[in-house]
């Protein structure tokens, strides 16, 4: 085991500013409960303005706040952290500033340049998060409990509106096709994992020694509501994430036996809410009619209410009675002996439970093994039943994802060219935007180089993040394995689906990750002012002023070009041509990397009666984005009937049918422009 610092190290000595440190007077009072509201407001507001991340707008907005608010934390902390203080962390957010240099830098390769924007501009405000989050805790290292309480809040939060849609869906949800829980991002999964990432955090609010008990004995309630939206969403690997954190949280937290009694109580809560709603047709069947839903949402409702105050009822209980009859050493670890031995025993009792199936157990894991890893399966139905099952499509994704990475296997096919390239590979009807895990989509879209520094950076961070548990002392030691819990709970999901592109789960992982090698081993002295001081700092402060800002400003630049080219559209529509064309060269000029202004252009062309003009727009789209499809279509659509020329429609349909084999459309199209030269 490594040398570190000692346990009381990073107990010592204040830093960061005033108002933020423990013991700093009238600051004490409101400086955590401004940093749990602040963070879990903000986290609640990404997730319900941004969704899905799919949306320009509300994703664009996102972006822009945690660019200038990370940004703004790096510069607090540049001002405040005096010398002598170790960069913890620095080795983290300098691999995750190489991941998002890369994927800008893909942009000169990529089959989709404009996508490869948009990544980059993802990544690089996932970047000022971590590294606003790093300089939070070096300016306020002792707020970890602020921080996660901020993160239960949000999770809670957003898990208990997901509910609600399901259980007041005329107010909140009516249009609604599906049973499974996908509200506020419109994708079940991203649901689930927001219950998952919010248990561990339950456990250790409920289990923690200090704090108000009655706010420690909300954990009960909201753990429930968690789970209860996981099962709700029929999210399978929502649940396997949650077990890998709930396991190393049981592993390495202090508070084994407290947390076991918030597990047991508050999931066993959240289960029976499950499972009556798994009994109700209306609730479980899709496109079900709004009022057989609205019916059996106000009984759910019912429910919920009742069996979250019973269950903050045992919080209080369970808590009071831990506090007043603590049990005695050798009783605690009698039982913690025996909570280890029954969780040991899982696996045994389910190989017991396989082997009595007609396949036994190694038929019955071969055959999982198999619906599991086959290309062709086709995956379970969307009820309840699908928690138990194993098949999955996402094979057939990943087998995708690294048939493109066999063509670059070194830089792949550009960032966010995934959804490109795809049509070229698949095997079915069905448009998908990711692989469903990150370690296929990043070798197909940044190859080994951003696999490399995706691998670096996680050994960088289980290294930092090891550093500081180990010398922390047990009451912050449980605050900061929770926060590596919830990381590794994301971490995990985002291995087997596409929730790191959303932001409203990224922001979880990343904000956990970042406070535990954030943190620090190092004492540091009372802080001042250093601008003046260090000519260094200022240098270094207005670096990182100007580049949150050029990064929000590049951020802007697709919705304002989407904004522009509306416009253009708008003049288009009222027979103003000459607005029209300005407006979408302009937007154009504004976005040089999209093929979306000059299908524009190449329409307004049209209508102007200019062929040439629309065809050199069509022709340059094709120019800009070869291996894309769309434009091909698009080329292969005007020449075909609006030029009625055959033979020059062929040369681009071929281009089209090569990359898109499967399409329906393109077929098509491919059989008229046959005809058409068969009768000319």
């Amino acid at each position: 085991m490594e040398a570190v610092a000692p346990a009381t190290a990073v107990q010592a000595g204040p830093r960061g500013p005033a108002f933020l440190r423990r013991g700093a007077g009238r600051g004490e009072r409101w400086a955590s409960p401004l940093i749990t509201i602040g963070l879990g407001l903000l986290l609640t507001w990404i997730a319900l303005s941004s969704g899905g991340g799919q949306s320009l707008s509300p994703k664009t907005a996102t972006e822009i706040v945690l660019l200038l608010g990370g940004g703004a934390l790096v510069v607090a902390a540049l001002l405040f952290v005096p010398d002598g203080a170790r960069p913890s962390g620095a080795v983290c957010v300098a691999l995750l500033a190489a991941f998002a240099v890369l994927t800008a830098v893909s942009i000169s390769w990529a089959v989709n340049p404009s996508d490869a924007w948009l990544l980059a501009n993802r990544h690089f405000a996932y970047l000022a998060l971590f590294a606003g989050v790093v300089a939070l805790a070096r300016l306020a290292p002792d707020r970890w409990g602020a921080v996660l309480g901020g993160l239960i809040l949000a999770a809670a939060t957003i898990s208990l509106y997901a509910l609600a849609t399901k259980a007041l869906p005329e107010l909140l949800n009516e249009n609604e096709l599906f049973s499974r829980l996908r509200e506020p991002f419109g994708y079940w999964n991203a649901v689930g994992l927001t219950g998952a990432v919010a248990i561990p955090g339950c456990l250790w609010l409920g289990a923690r020694r200090h704090g108000p008990p009655l706010v420690n004995a909300l954990a009960y309630p909201a753990l429930a509501t968690a789970l209860a939206a996981t099962l709700l969403a029929y999210s399978r690997g929502s649940l396997l994430a949650a077990a890998v954190g709930c396991g190393l949280w049981f592993w390495l937290a202090p508070l084994r036996l407290r947390g076991a009694t918030v597990l047991l109580i508050g999931g066993a809560a959240g289960v029976m809410i499950a499972v009556w709603a798994f009994g109700q047709e209306a609730l479980t069947t899709d496109r079900a009619p709004l009022d057989a839903r609205a019916g059996a949402g106000g009984e759910l409702l019912v429910l919920v209410l009742a069996v979250l105050l019973i269950v903050y009822v045992a919080g209080l209980v369970a808590g009071f009675t831990a506090d007043a009859k603590p049990l005695r050493h050798v009783s605690r670890r009698r039982w913690g002996i025996t909570l280890l031995v029954a969780l040991a025993l899982t696996p045994a009792l389910a190989a017991a439970a396989l082997a009595t199936t007609d396949a036994g157990l190694s038929g019955s894991i071969e055959n999982a093994w198999d619906s599991v890893t086959d290309t062709d399966a086709i995956g379970p139905s969307n009820d309840p039943s699908r928690l138990t099952a194993t098949g999955s499509v996402r094979s057939r994704y990943w087998d995708e994802a690294f048939q493109m990475w066999e063509t670059e296997p070194l830089v792949g096919v550009g960032g966010g060219g995934y959804a490109t390239a795809r049509p070229r590979y698949r095997q079915d009807l069905l448009d998908v935007r990711h692989a469903h895990g990150f370690v296929p989509e990043t070798m197909a879209e940044l190859g080994l180089i951003g696999m490399g520094i995706a691998l670096a950076l996680l050994i960088a961070w289980i290294l930092g993040a090891r550093r500081t548990i180990l010398a922390s002392r047990e009451l912050e030691r449980a605050g900061l394995v929770t926060l590596a819990a919830i990381a590794v709970t994301f971490g995990a999901h985002a291995f087997l689906d596409w929730t790191w592109s959303i932001p409203g789960t990224a922001a979880f992982g990343l904000a956990a990750a970042a406070w535990v090698v954030g943190r620090g081993t190092d004492s540091v002295a009372r802080p001042r002012l250093m601008m003046t001081a260090d000519p260094k700092r200022a240098v270094a402060i207005a670096a990182v002023a100007v580049l949150a800002v050029a990064a929000a400003w590049s951020a802007y630049q697709p919705l304002r070009a989407g904004n522009t080219a509306d416009d253009a559209l708008a003049a288009l529509e009222a027979r103003d041509l000459n607005t029209a064309r300005e407006r979408a060269e302009e937007a154009r000029d504004i976005d040089p990397l999209s093929i979306e202004p000059l299908f524009d252009l190449a329409a307004i062309e049209q209508a102007a009666g200019n062929q040439a003009g629309a065809e050199q727009a069509l022709e340059d789209a094709v120019e800009l984005q070869p291996a894309n499809w769309l434009p091909w279509m698009r080329l292969t659509d005007f020449r075909l009937f609006v030029q009625n020329n055959p033979q020059a429609a062929m040369d681009a349909v071929r281009k089209a049918i090569y990359l898109n084999p499967r399409s329906w459309d393109v077929s098509q199209r491919y059989l008229d422009v046959r005809r058409r030269l068969r009768g000319s």
